[in-house]
């Protein structure tokens, strides 16, 4: 065989070795070197921080401490009691943007409850509390699996409106809240925020990491 005949015959072998390669990072379902995601069933501690918002979440708004996660069951167990039997993991985060006291202030909470099983998420759900229609009496879209929305008015010297979604989609359970007064909140605002959390608990449950976000007028 002469010297191009071997180079020719080189190039025929690693032209087919590099194909092979391709078609079994193809066949993976992802690029060569990047595992697929795996779904999670059940969110742990870490899956629920990472899913509630950060400040990359919310551009433009001020984040209030830290992002808190508890096991003890103590966070959870102020809100609904015994239904918190089978939560592993409960998860906070809050933000606010404005000056407090003026027409511009307002406040997003938001809280993650990670259950064992499908059926203590539905328990769970169905014991937080619900309040009045909201106040503006807007129409609410269906969020997760289950969802409802309500508000109630804390009275004062400055009154303040708070808006409440609670969603579970699968073993999680999702409490938001906007509040401030009634100039500042609006349903869709309240509901940018539970979508928000919604997206970014499914990314978990997805097996992605959480990148959902959101502007809010």
């Amino acid at each position: 065989m002469t010297l191009n005949a071997r180079r020719r015959s080189g190039y025929r072998a690693a032209s087919i070795v590099a194909a092979t390669v391709l078609l079994a990072g193809c066949g993976s379902g992802g690029a060569v070197g990047k595992p697929a995601a795996r779904p999670v069933g059940t969110l742990k501690a870490r899956h629920v921080k990472a899913a509630l918002p950060d400040k990359k979440a919310l551009p433009g708004w001020t984040q209030i401490g830290p992002r808190r996660v508890d096991t003890s069951g103590y966070m959870c167990q102020v809100v609904a009691g015994d239904a918190c039997d089978d939560v592993i993991a409960t998860g906070t985060a809050n933000f606010t943007r404005g000056p407090q006291g003026t027409t511009k202030w307002l406040r997003f909470s938001f809280a993650v409850y990670s259950c064992r099983t499908v059926s203590a998420a539905q328990r769970l759900y169905e014991t937080m509390p619900d309040y009045d229609k909201r106040a503006d009496g807007a129409k609410i879209p269906a969020l997760g699996d289950e969802s409802a929305a309500s508000s109630h008015l804390q009275n004062g010297e400055h009154p303040v409106t708070y808006y409440h979604d609670k969603v579970r989609t699968g073993t999680t359970v999702l409490w938001t809240f906007a509040m401030g007064i009634e100039e500042a909140v609006t349903s869709e605002r309240a509901e940018l925020a539970a979508k928000l959390q919604v997206e970014r608990v499914q990314q978990a449950h997805q097996g992605l990491k959480p990148s959902a976000h959101t502007n809010v007028p």
